[in-house]
Parts: C-alpha cells; sequence; structure tokens
C-alpha cells in the first residue's frame, strides 16, 4: 500500500466543461451596449411620461423654428422628417421602447455568455432598422444618412459581437 496511487476524484474530473471565464471584450461591448440601451430607455420613458400633445406641440415649434430659416442647406429635408416623427409619434416611441428592452435582455444573456443572447440582439436590430425604415421619409437626404449611420453601427456591434461567439454557450 506504499507505492500504491490513490485515484483522488475532484469535481473538475466528472466536469467536462470548464468554467467559462468572461473575455474582457465582451464585457466592454456588453458596457457600451447598456449605455446606448440607458441613454434610450431614459429617452423613451421621458416621452412616455410627457403628453403626446406636449411632444406635437415641441415638433411644431421646430418645424416653425425651420420656416423662419433661409437658405439652410437640407432645410426641406429637415422638415419633412420631422413631419414624419410627428405623424409617426406613437408608433416610433412604443418601437423604441419595446426593442432597446430586448436589446438589453440580449446583451445581459450575452454577457453571461448564452449564444441565445446573439440572435435576440440580431432580431433587435434588425426591428430598430426596420422601424426607422417604418417611420422616417425617403428618399431624403437626413432620412438616408441617419440610416446608413446606424447600419453601420448595427453591423459594426453585430460582428464584434458575433467574433465572440466561440466564448458563449448556447
Amino acid at each position: 500500500m506504499d507505492n500504491q496511487d490513490l485515484e483522488v476524484f475532484d469535481d473538475g474530473d466528472f466536469n467536462n466543461e470548464a468554467p467559462r471565464k468572461r473575455p474582457a471584450f465582451i464585457t466592454v461591448l456588453a458596457i457600451l451596449s447598456w449605455v446606448y440601451v440607458a441613454i434610450g430607455l431614459l429617452s423613451a420613458v421621458f416621452n412616455s411620461l410627457s403628453s403626446e400633445e406636449k411632444q406635437l406641440e415641441q415638433i411644431d415649434q421646430a418645424i416653425a423654428i425651420y420656416d423662419d430659416m433661409d437658405d439652410v442647406p437640407f432645410l426641406q429635408d429637415s422638415i419633412e422628417v420631422l413631419e414624419a416623427s410627428k405623424d409617426n409619434l406613437r408608433i416610433s416611441n412604443l418601437g423604441n421602447l419595446i426593442f432597446l428592452l430586448i436589446e438589453g435582455i440580449a446583451v445581459f444573456m450575452m454577457f453571461n455568455l448564452k449564444r441565445n443572447g446573439f440572435w435576440l440582439y440580431t432580431l433587435a436590430q434588425v426591428g430598430i432598422v426596420a422601424l426607422m425604415i417604418y417611420v422616417m421619409p425617403f428618399p431624403n437626404l437626413i432620412s438616408t444618412l441617419t440610416l446608413v449611420v446606424t447600419l453601420f453601427l448595427v453591423l459594426l456591434f453585430e460582428v464584434l459581437y458575433a467574433v465572440n461567439l466561440k466564448h458563449m454557450k448556447a
């Protein structure tokens, strides 16, 4: 018995998966995403707390300011965007709130290294872009530029999260 090796069983021997350590990059992406979601949700909450009439009045005031200006580049495009936001105020506010909540949940899931969070995040991003296309007037330079910037940021974060899918489990 002196030279015999005794087998010692640790819990780690039975567990085929070692505990996953969250990469720092996923943490950074999640924090950036949560900042975006927090700002968007605060805006959505303030819009929900203010009356629809007050919001429409603010948009009308902005349109009136633009109407008083002369020789401002893209003035008509800006007025069209404001009028479209006025016409789609309720849809825009509710859609933004829903898709931001979905995005926040999805980021939390990815922060916890759950792969399904990526697909939920993708769904939220597609929803946000679809909502923009639905409520903004096209063809319009301001709307097009807004959509291009949004698409760039959406694709950038989608790729960055997709690169980290290897760290996530199903």
